[in-house]
C-alpha cells in the first residue's frame, strides 16, 4: 500500500465534530448503499460458494441493515458496515478508511493525537511524538491507556475493521489508520491523559495536548523519513556478498530496470553470496516475481499449486473486456461455479547475468502476499537458504482484488474473486517456515545470515 504525504496528513489531522458541516445520509439511501455492496461481495467472493458460511454471514448483515439509521455520516456508516467485510478474514478484501470528512477537519484547523505508534501483540508503542516538547517522549514507550480506554480495548474495537489471517498484517494497517482510528471510533480530541510505561517499566501519568497540522507538519520534520527506496543492492568491502533488498513487487518497469542493472553488477563482481531481502514487503504482482525468477533459476515453474476462480457475471464481463484468452476458459462456465486451475507454468527467460552461487532469503512477518508466494517458490525449488520469521501471507488465500465504491456514500471496498493455494508448505493458515526461523528484533535475521556465510565457508547451496 502507498500513501501520499497529503493522505497521510489527513489521516492524521483531526478538529473538532461540533466545527464542522458534514454530509448526512438517510437511511433509505444507505440501505441502497448496503444492498449494492452486499450484491457484489455475494457474487464475487469464493467464500459465498459456502452455504454455512454464506448464512452466517446474511445474519450479521440483516443485523447491520436494522441498525441503519437516518441522518448518518459517512464515517458513522462505514463504522457499521465495514465488520462486515472484516469478517471474511480475507486481507484482500475490506473496506479502504473513508478520507472526505479527515479532510474537513484538516481544513478546519483542529487538533489530534500527537503520536504514531507501533503495535506489537495486543499494545501499542510510541513510535513518535510531535508536540512541542521533543523531549517529552524518546521513543518506545508503552501507552497502557488513552484517556478513559485501555490500549487492549482501543484495540479490539479497531480490529474490527480490519480483516486477515495476519495479526501482522491487520497490525500494519492499524498503525496507519490509528490517529484516525482514535477519533473516529471513541471520539477523543484536543487533550490526552496517557497511562504509559516507561523504559524501565515504570507507570506514569501524562498530559499531552493536541496538535493543529500545522505541528504536524513542523515538528513530523524532527525525524528521518519514513520512506525506504522499493529496490537497493549493496555489496560488503571484500565483495562476497551483496544484499539485494526488495520491499515491493508492484512496479514492473521499475524493477525491471533495476534488476537489469543489479544482475550485471552482481555478476562483474563475481559475488559468491547473495542475499534477497524481502522483510516488510507486502508484496504487488506476480508478473514482477516472474521478472526476478528470471535472474535466480532456469527451472520451469508455477507460482501457485491450484487457483479456484468465482463465476460472477462482473468477472465475465471484466475477463471480456480485459483477457480475451482467459475469457476463453470460463466464458461456457455457470455463475457461482468455482473454476479451479492449475497455476501457468512459466519458462524463465534467458539472462545474461543469472545467479548461480549461494542464494539466501530473508523473510518476516510482514512478507505478504505476491512476496509470500516468492518464498514459497523459493522454498519448492530449492534455490536456497530462508531466513527469518514465517511470511505473513499464509499458503492458503485470497486475492486478485477487485475495488468498487458505493453509489451514494462512496466508501470505497475492494473483494477477491480467487482463492490460491501457492507453494512453501501444507498448512493452508501457515506462512512460509524458515530454514532458520530467527526473531526478527533490531537487525538479528541480517546478522545470522552473515554468521552463517562465515561458517558455511564458499561451499555452494544450490
Amino acid at each position: 500500500m502507498k500513501i501520499t504525504i497529503l493522505a497521510y496528513v489527513i489521516l492524521t489531522c483531526q478538529v473538532c465534530i461540533g466545527q464542522i458541516k458534514y454530509d448526512y445520509y438517510s437511511k433509505k439511501t444507505l440501505e441502497q448503499d448496503l444492498l449494492f455492496f452486499s450484491d457484489k461481495l455475494t457474487a464475487i467472493h469464493p467464500l459465498f460458494s459456502d452455504t454455512t458460511f454464506s448464512k452466517k454471514w446474511r445474519k450479521k448483515y440483516g443485523s447491520v441493515n436494522m441498525s441503519l439509521k437516518d441522518s448518518m455520516t459517512q464515517n458513522e456508516f462505514y463504522l457499521l458496515v465495514s465488520p462486515l467485510l472484516s469478517y471474511l478474514n480475507d486481507a484482500h478484501s475490506n473496506f479502504l478508511c473513508p478520507l472526505d470528512q479527515r479532510k474537513r477537519y484538516m481544513l478546519s484547523g483542529g487538533l489530534s493525537f500527537p503520536f504514531s505508534v507501533t503495535l506489537r501483540g495486543n499494545s501499542i508503542f510510541i513510535s513518535e511524538y510531535y508536540g512541542e516538547d521533543s523531549l517529552l517522549f524518546k521513543g518506545g514507550e508503552e501507552i497502557v491507556k488513552i484517556n478513559a480506554s485501555l490500549s487492549s480495548e482501543l484495540l479490539n474495537e479497531m480490529r474490527k475493521l480490519v480483516g486477515g489471517n495476519s495479526v501482522h498484517i491487520r497490525n500494519k494497517t492499524i498503525e496507519m489508520n490509528f490517529r484516525t482510528y482514535l477519533w473516529m471510533i471513541p471520539g477523543y480530541e484536543n487533550d490526552y491523559e496517557l497511562t504509559v510505561r516507561n523504559r524501565s517499566n515504570q507507570p506514569l501519568k501524562v498530559f499531552v495536548k493536541g496538535i493543529t497540522n500545522d505541528q504536524f507538519i513542523r515538528n513530523r520534520k524532527r525525524f528521518p523519513s519514513l520512506q525506504q527506496e522499493q529496490f537497493s543492492l549493496s555489496t560488503d568491502k571484500n565483495e562476497q556478498t551483496s544484499v539485494l533488498t526488495i520491499r515491493s513487487f508492484a512496479d514492473l518497469k521499475g524493477f525491471c530496470a533495476f534488476a537489469d542493472s543489479a544482475f550485471q553488477v552482481i555478476a562483474e563482481k563475481n559475488t559468491k553470496n547473495l542475499i534477497i531481502d524481502i522483510r516488510g514487503n507486502l508484496g504487488g504482482r506476480s508478473i514482477v516475481v516472474d521478472s526476478l525468477m528470471n535472474y535466480l533459476t532456469h527451472k520451469q515453474y508455477s507460482q501457485y499449486r491450484k487457483i479456484e476462480t468465482r463465476i460472477s457475471s462482473d468477472l465475465l464481463a471484466y475477463y471480456k473486456e480485459k483477457y480475451p484468452e482467459k475469457n476463453e476458459e470460463i466464458k461456457d462456465r455457470t455463475l457461482n461455479e468455482l473454476f479451479v486451475s492449475s497455476g501457468n507454468t512459466t519458462k524463465p527467460h534467458q539472462k545474461k547475468f543469472r545467479y548461480e552461487a549461494n542464494l539466501f532469503l530473508l523473510t518476516d512477518n510482514l512478507t505478504f502476499s505476491a512476496a509470500a508466494t516468492f518464498a514459497g517458490l523459493f522454498k519448492e525449488l530449492k534455490l536456497g537458504t530462508i531466513i527469518g520469521e514465517e511470511t505473513g501471507g499464509t499458503i492458503g488465500f485470497y486475492g486478485d482484488f477487485w475495488f468498487s465504491t458505493m453509489p451514494v456514500s462512496k466508501l470505497e471496498f475492494h473483494i477477491s474473486p480467487k482463492r490460491f493455494v501457492q507453494y512453501g508448505g501444507t498448512d493452508m493458515d501457515k506462512g512460509v517456515i524458515p530454514d532458520f526461523s530467527i526473531p526478527g528484533k533490531n537487525d538479528s535475521i541480517l546478522e545470522f545470515t552473515y554468521d552463517l556465510i562465515k561458517k558455511q565457508g564458499t561451499a555452494g547451496n544450490r
